[in-house]
């Protein structure tokens, strides 16, 4: 990346004046953390949830920043007591998406943008579009949860979706690789914070809206809003909604953006509203996946795939109407969905005749477990186990919401931890149990290890057993911090061993 002329990345956030004097200072790096600063660094010294940047002005001076921006709503603070320039600029965080766009010469314009948001199901439809467009032939970068990176080869993410700096530094790097597409998870902390601000997607799509992150938001119509932001012209071309859920349908019915709208449904007919609607019938369900019948703007066609669960349905067709407005066919589609596989720790199942079936899924709101569980009642001939445990530091209300799911939709209940963080285990374990009504019932085990390995031990063959929370995830935070932990490889390890 060549250097930018610090002028140019903040023409119009600062007087005229300031921009004279900030003419042939060039920027090599932009950093939002000062240990990765370099030489002809700018530092961005934000004042954030967890730590306040500015106390690292002097450390990024150190290793070579030239400049540091503040943001302006702290008028006390003395910028006169640093050896560069300290220049504060007001609402910095919701600048920086386009100050990045500048220093990396806008990739986005470049690259075709899938946007996907919302509570469950985008990180399965982000990487079944990466996987879809892969065998399309399409060298695709996926960007979410699971990490960041061309399809199949992602490196851990801090983040659902990135700060702003970062994210457009992917762009740059998905540019750099040859990728053409890019799908990308869209939190509603990354729109309510700005953080992609700069970019306008080819298609943006919205799978439901369950509680979570209240913690954040306070409610969940300031949740709904936040999301909502993703829909409008401003950030758009294309809007896929699941008109199953209540609030896409609340969405359709006051439709007032110019773009194309586009309504996935199973069984029920779409709005009148919606352009390229699609639909599902005939929903049949096996040992192997689903299969369905394929409804595309009044053609008809069959659809097969390997995927478990009523939910996937609406993560298969959510994936397909992104890619159908992307620039595809149904029959190009069509062609490689049987070849589609399930994503990592989502519904990753483990076992097999001999053994009872293990099962690995993230879900971790109570929607998801409630999906979760009823997609696998249908699969199983025996009883269903569920292993789970809720996050501490995160919002207590699901709690006994989880737990009360829990106890309705599956037979044999074993609450553990999940990621507890600063929490007391026993704490959280309390506030779970609020929400069962025979607390007899239920075994409670504070290793998470322990519980599953014993678990699959008890349960029998015919048995389903859900391991739900963790997923993916390569690790547990607890009180002590963060400890190596993960599912899949324990999972597989336990069943291995009944044989």
């Amino acid at each position: 990346m060549s250097n930018k002329e610090l002028s140019h990345l903040l023409g119009g956030f600062v007087t005229d004046a300031v921009v004279d004097t900030l003419k042939n200072t060039d920027i090599s790096n932009i950093q939002l953390d000062s240990r990765l600063v370099t030489t002809n660094g700018l530092f961005v010294a934000l004042n954030g949830a967890q730590t306040d940047g500015r106390l690292y002005i002097n450390k990024a001076i150190e290793l070579g920043a030239v400049v540091a921006l503040i943001d302006a709503n702290d008028t006390n603070f003395d910028t006169s007591n640093y050896s560069i320039p300290v220049i504060a600029i007001d609402e910095l965080e919701l600048k920086l998406s386009e100050i990045a766009s500048r220093f990396y010469d806008y990739p986005q314009h470049e690259l075709s943008l899938i946007g996907i948001t919302g509570t469950n199901g985008k990180t399965t439809v982000n990487q079944l579009v990466g996987q879809w467009l892969t065998l399309l032939g399409k060298k695709t970068y996926c960007m979410g949860t699971l990490g960041n990176g061309l399809y199949g080869q992602l490196v851990d993410s801090p983040n659902t979706t990135l700060n702003a700096i970062d994210l457009i530094a992917h762009l740059a790097r998905a540019k750099q690789l040859g990728a053409s597409h890019v799908v990308m998870e869209v939190s509603s902390h990354g729109l309510s914070l700005g953080r992609v601000n700069t970019l306008h997607f080819d298609v943006a799509a919205f799978t439901n809206l369950t509680q979570d992150h209240l913690d954040f938001h306070g409610t969940m119509q300031a949740y709904a809003d936040a999301k909502h932001v993703l829909f409008t012209d401003a950030y758009s071309k294309t809007m896929v909604l699941n008109g199953a859920d209540n609030t896409a349908k609340g969405w359709i019915a006051q439709w007032q953006q110019q773009n194309r709208l586009v309504e996935l449904s199973c069984f029920n007919e779409p709005s009148a509203l919606a352009l390229n609607n699609v639909v599902a019938k005939n929903i049949a369900f096996d040992q192997q996946g689903f299969s369905a019948s394929l409804s595309v703007n009044n053609s008809s066609f069959n659809l097969c795939t390997k995927l478990l669960g009523a939910f996937n349905v609406d993560n298969v067709l959510t994936a397909f109407s992104c890619l159908l407005n992307a620039g595809f066919s149904a029959q190009q589609l069509l062609e490689h969905v049987s070849k589609l596989t399930p994503v990592a720790g989502r519904m990753e199942v483990f076992g097999n005749e001999n053994t009872p079936s293990v099962v690995v899924d993230y879900a971790h709101t109570p929607d998801a477990l409630k999906q979760a569980l009823s997609a696998l009642r249908v699969h199983c001939s025996g009883q269903l186990w569920v292993v789970f445990g809720c996050g501490g530091d995160r919002d207590a209300k699901k709690r006994p919401l989880m737990a009360a799911v829990a106890e309705q939709y599956a037979d044999k209940l074993v609450i553990t931890q999940d990621n507890s963080r600063s929490e007391s285990p026993s704490a959280i374990f309390a506030d779970m149990l609020e929400g069962i009504e025979h607390k007899e019932q239920v075994t409670v085990e504070h290793d998470r290890t322990f519980a599953i390995k014993s678990t699959i031990e008890r349960a029998k063959v015919g048995d389903i057993v859900l391991l739900a929370g963790k997923g993916h995830e390569d690790y547990q935070i607890l009180q002590c911090g963060r400890v190596d932990y993960d599912e899949r490889v324990l999972a597989q390890k336990t069943v291995e061993n009944l044989l």
